[in-house]
């Protein structure tokens, strides 16, 4: 079992973490996150995603991406970057609350969903890993719950009280003001080209149709139909197909191009700003 990062090939962690497909997690782990009030109340008042959703995005890719993957001294810089991020976001939410950013609960929330949102999709399209796997992957994803900040001994234990964990998380989630926010960003992308924007709302709100409990679903206004499920299943089919034709290594490019960029990407921020 590995006991530190970066993750390396033979890790379950990079045969998951290296599939394109992965990206269908994007929207649902972001909701899952924000649907939780003080996560929530944290990502309305210190994240500028609601004028610049993409620079957060690829903010926050790159720093999971090198902290996992990159070179022992590049991964280290990561979790003190996230540290000092963290470290400012704090106030009180508008119901009263108080909330910190390196709250150990908070923290262990959104890095489970980064594990069940990975898991989730890597198992829907190649099939579900043996219970062997599941357990080296949960235990694996432990070593970014801590470079995270996440307390020594706060995770669950194994992969089994990890699910009732999270079973237990979702019964408590709401439809928040933030999480509404995020649905309608994702209906209106002028930052990107009109097909490409159209093409990828339409991902992201099928994936989340698809992988959010109904009740939160509906909450947010998603649709959902037989059609749209078929749709989903065809679009991990496509990523199944590809896994096919395409070799690992190929695959895996994006991750490693990011992971080896001394600076983060700017796709979209770039060209907003050329086109002012």
């Amino acid at each position: 079992m590995r006991e530190s990062l970066p993750f390396r090939p033979g890790d379950v962690s990079w045969t998951v973490g290296h599939e394109p497909v992965l990206a269908l997690a994007a929207a649902p782990t972001l909701l899952l996150q924000v649907c939780h009030p003080l996560v929530a109340a944290g990502v309305a008042r210190y994240s500028d995603f609601t004028s610049d959703p993409f620079a957060r995005l690829w903010r926050t890719l790159d720093i999971q991406l090198k902290l996992s993957y990159g070179r022992p001294e590049v991964s280290a810089r990561q979790s003190e970057l996230l540290r000092r991020i963290h470290q400012r976001v704090q106030g009180v939410s508008e119901e009263g609350v108080p909330y910190r950013a390196l709250d150990p609960d908070l923290l262990l929330w959104v890095w489970a969903t980064l594990v069940h949102g990975q898991l989730t999709v890597y198992e829907l399209t190649f099939g579900a890993l043996s219970s062997a796997e599941r357990e080296t992957f949960y235990q694996e994803q432990k070593l970014v719950a801590h470079a995270c900040g996440v307390p020594e001994g706060a995770c669950p234990p194994d992969f089994a009280a990890f699910r009732r964990y999270f079973a237990e998380m979702l019964e408590g989630l709401e439809v928040t003001r933030t999480a509404r926010q995020v649905v309608a960003l994702g209906s209106d992308l002028p930052q990107m080209p009109r097909a490409l924007g159209a093409a990828y709302s339409r991902f992201n709100l099928l994936a989340a149709g698809a992988m959010l409990p109904r009740r939160l679903r509906e909450g947010l206004g998603i649709a959902w139909s037989p059609g749209r499920d078929r749709l989903f299943r065809a679009l991990l089919a496509a990523g199944r197909v590809g896994a096919l034709v395409v070799p690992g290594g190929l695959r895996g490019r994006p991750v490693d191009v990011i992971v080896n960029r001394e600076r983060s990407l700017r796709l979209f921020a770039v060209r907003r700003a050329r086109a002012a």
